[in-house]
């Protein structure tokens, strides 16, 4: 990928593909498909003032393994949206069940992305109940788009903390 968008640093991994960021080794590693990854950065670009989100959609890792891959992006609808919060709505939930259900059978959502336009990389107090409370499986992740700073992170549950961290972005294969 010639140009990833974000500001985090190279990584050391053993996956195939171009690493950014920091990599934990209690920690599954994120695998992101150029595609979805794409997907994320055009949908967050919609709207430079206003925060935007969505739903990370793949597979739920098998036991045991530790590799996240993120396969397909599905923008949130019937949110909230104002320059500094997104608020996901009943119908928010309703409409993201309904379209994996319908249009992506084989995933489930392994993570939620919103943007911080003009603010930076982080999750919020507000941020870290929505991924507490909705996203507390170990393997499910979020992502932060800055879409006027062009930057982009990761965060994943390490033990009881939800930390930053690196991710991979891999040329589709399936």
């Amino acid at each position: 990928m010639s140009n990833p968008r974000t500001t985090t640093r190279s990584a050391s991994s053993s996956l195939p593909g171009e690493t950014f960021g920091t990599w934990h080794a209690d920690a599954c590693q994120i695998v992101i498909a150029h595609s979805a990854l794409e997907s994320v950065i055009d949908y967050s670009e919609h709207d430079l003032y206003r925060e935007l989100g969505g739903f990370l959609l793949g597979p739920v890792p098998p036991s045991g393994q530790r590799v996240l891959e993120i396969r397909d992006f599905l923008p949130a609808v019937a949110t909230k949206s104002r320059a500094t919060s997104l608020t996901f709505t009943h119908d928010t939930w309703a409409a993201m069940t309904r379209e994996v259900h319908d249009r992506f059978p084989d995933m489930n959502v392994v993570g939620w992305h919103h943007t911080h336009p003009g603010f930076g990389v982080f999750l919020s107090g507000y941020d870290m109940f929505i991924h507490r409370h909705f996203f507390r499986a170990a393997w499910q992740v979020a992502m932060v788009v800055d879409p006027q700073r062009k930057e982009l992170g990761f965060f994943q549950w390490q033990g009881d903390r939800v930390v930053g961290c690196g991710f991979c972005c891999r040329a589709n294969d399936n």
